[in-house]
C-alpha cells in the first residue's frame, strides 16, 4: 500500500453524478496516467462500515437503508469509525475529491476539493441552500488547502474569507475519445442538464421556439438529458405555451453507451446555466467532436472563450436564436469549433488533472 497519502471516499455512491465521476477518474488516471500505484481509499464496505483499501474496487450501493441517507447527506463520518480506522494507516496527507473534510483526523494535514457553491445563489430547495450557506464552509475553513476546480470557484472561496495562498485551482479533465465526429450525423440540439434553476433550460426552450421561426427547414428535436427537478412542471407547462410539443425529448437518464450515441447524432449541445462550477457536459463534448454553444457566465469565459460560441441570457435567447442559425447554415463554422472543442478537450486531459492533484499532496510527502 502507498501509505503516504489517504483518499478519503466515505461518501462516494455508484451513481451518475458529477461527484461520483470525478472520484472515479481521478483514481482511474492516478494509475494509468501517472503509472502511480493506487492511494489507500477510506470508504464504506457494502455492508456499511469503514474500511481501508487501495483495489481500486470503489463499493457497489450500500445494503443498509441508513447509511445510503448519511451518503445522500454527507455525514457518513458520523455514523461510523472513520477516525479510528484512518488512524491505522497514520498518512502524511488526506485527500477528499469531496467536500469532505475528516473531523478528528487531526494529526496531518487534509486537502478537500471544493466543486462549485451554486446552491448559495441558484436554491432548488431550502435544505440545499442551508448546507451550502452552514455545512459546506465548516469544512472548507478547516482544510489545510482546499482544490478549485476552476477560477470562478476559487473567487467564491476568497469571498468566503479563504486567501488565495490557500486555494489551488486545478481543472477538471477528460480523457481523449478514439475516433471524434468529423461531420455532423443529425440536427438535434443536445442539453445535459437536470431540471434545476441554474441550468436554466427555459431559457433554451424561448431561443428554440425563436429559432424555429427563423429555420423552418431545421428537421431536428431539441433532446434535454437529466433528471426531473424542481423546475420539470414549469417546463412541460412553457413547452407547450411555446408550441413546442414534437420539438422536445425529455430524457432523465441514459447509460454511457446510450449517451456516447446521441452524443455522436446531434448536431451541437447547449449549455445555458447561470452559474456552473466547472460544466462537464461541455467538455466532454468537445472531446467528442461536438460544437458548442455555452451562455456568457465566467466559467464559460474561463475554459472556452475561444472553442464554443458564447452568448447572452438577458435578450429573451435572441442571441442564442442568431448563434444556432449561423452554426445551422455554414458548414465551416460547425467544423472549426469542433477543431478548437477537440483541441481544449486535449489541453483539459485527466493526466493534466491527476498530476496537478498530486503535486499539491506531494509537497506535504516530501516534508
Amino acid at each position: 500500500m502507498q501509505k503516504e497519502i489517504l483518499f478519503n471516499l466515505l461518501s462516494y455512491r455508484p451513481v451518475s453524478t458529477g461527484l461520483s465521476r470525478y472520484a472515479e477518474r481521478l483514481l482511474d488516471a492516478w494509475s494509468t496516467a501517472l503509472g502511480l500505484p493506487l492511494p489507500v481509499q477510506l470508504r464504506l464496505s457494502s455492508s456499511g462500515l469503514a474500511e481501508l483499501s487501495d483495489d481500486g474496487q470503489l463499493p457497489q450501493s450500500q445494503n443498509s437503508r441508513r447509511m445510503r441517507l448519511l451518503q445522500k447527506y454527507a455525514l457518513v463520518q458520523h455514523g461510523v469509525n472513520a477516525k479510528e480506522v484512518a488512524s491505522k494507516l497514520n498518512p502524511n496527507v488526506i485527500y477528499s475529491p469531496y467536500t469532505d473534510f475528516l473531523f478528528g483526523s487531526n494529526s496531518c494535514p487534509q486537502i478537500i476539493t471544493c466543486h462549485d457553491r451554486v446552491p448559495l445563489f441558484y436554491p432548488n430547495s431550502k435544505r440545499s441552500y442551508l448546507y451550502s450557506r452552514f455545512f459546506v464552509p465548516s469544512h472548507l475553513i478547516r482544510a489545510e488547502r482546499v482544490i478549485a476546480i476552476s477560477q470562478s470557484v476559487a473567487d467564491t472561496l476568497v469571498d468566503l474569507g479563504l486567501t488565495s495562498r490557500q486555494i489551488d485551482v486545478v481543472p477538471n479533465g477528460v480523457a481523449a475519445v478514439e475516433h471524434p465526429i468529423a461531420s455532423p450525423f443529425g440536427e438535434d440540439i443536445l442539453m445535459l442538464a437536470r431540471h434545476d434553476l441554474n441550468k436554466n433550460i427555459g431559457f433554451v426552450l424561448i431561443a428554440l421556439a425563436r429559432f424555429i421561426r427563423f429555420a423552418p427547414s431545421w428537421q431536428g428535436s431539441l433532446v434535454v438529458i437529466g433528471k426531473v427537478g424542481s423546475q420539470t412542471r414549469f417546463l412541460k407547462n412553457l413547452e407547450k405555451e411555446l408550441g413546442l410539443l414534437g420539438r422536445v425529448t425529455w430524457t432523465s437518464h441514459l447509460d454511457d453507451e446510450e449517451l456516447d450515441r446521441q452524443m455522436r447524432r446531434s448536431y451541437c449541445l447547449v449549455s445555458a446555466s447561470l452559474m456552473e462550477g466547472f460544466d462537464y457536459p461541455l467538455l466532454e463534448a468537445q472531446a467528442i467532436g461536438l460544437p458548442t454553444l455555452a451562455s456568457r457566465i465566467p466559467v464559460h469565459s474561463e475554459f472556452h472563450s475561444n472553442t464554443s460560441l458564447l452568448f447572452c441570457l438577458s435578450d429573451q435567447g435572441v442571441e442564442l436564436s442568431q448563434k444556432l442559425q449561423e452554426l445551422f447554415h455554414d458548414p465551416s463554422l460547425w467544423k472549426d469549433l469542433s477543431s478548437r472543442g477537440l483541441l481544449n478537450s486535449r489541453n483539459l486531459s485527466l493526466s493534466r488533472q491527476a498530476s496537478s492533484i498530486y503535486a499539491v499532496l506531494k509537497t506535504y510527502i516530501s516534508r
